[in-house]
């Protein structure tokens, strides 16, 4: 086969994955699992490679600004990568390489985390990760109830 028919060839698969991601996290607002039960599957401690990993917290406001951020519509066709996550996470860009470390660092146990509860996944071969069908729901679903008002969602509730 030659170089620029493979190229085209595998294109066309990034082209096909990446269409398939953005389907699902459309699809994922049409869901009917209520939001309690989201919410208690990732407020479990869970095991992850012979380890305890904590249980999520959606309300704190470390976990809720990890959710956000790997929640972010800028990541739904080519995925995040630490680097993605840091610069939203902390503000102030780290300037020497220990601060640098000491964040990046930071941001690999919390990908670690959310590995654990499932909601994310690491594309093969690449440093980059993509929320998984789960974790979309669930991302999708706690950053609603977080920013809509009392008031609608006692609406809804009735």
């Amino acid at each position: 086969m030659r170089k620029g028919v493979a190229d085209l060839h595998r294109r066309a698969e990034v082209s096909e994955a990446a269409n398939h991601r953005y389907l699902q996290a459309l699809a994922s607002v049409e869901d009917t699992t209520s939001l309690g039960e989201l919410a208690a599957r990732l407020c479990r401690p869970v095991r992850y490679q012979g380890r305890r990993v904590r249980a999520l917290n959606p309300h704190a406001p470390d976990d809720a600004a990890l959710l956000q951020a790997v929640g972010s519509g800028e990541f739904v066709l080519n995925g995040f990568r630490n680097r993605d996550i840091r610069a939203l996470l902390f503000t102030k860009p780290a300037c020497d390489p220990v601060e640098q470390k000491r964040q990046t660092a930071a941001v690999a146990r919390k990908l670690r985390l959310l590995r654990a509860h499932k909601l994310i996944r690491k594309a093969p071969r690449t440093h980059r990760y993509h929320l998984t069908k789960a974790g979309r729901l669930a991302v999708t679903a706690l950053i609603t109830a977080a920013n809509t008002s009392t008031q609608e969602l006692t609406k809804l509730a009735a």
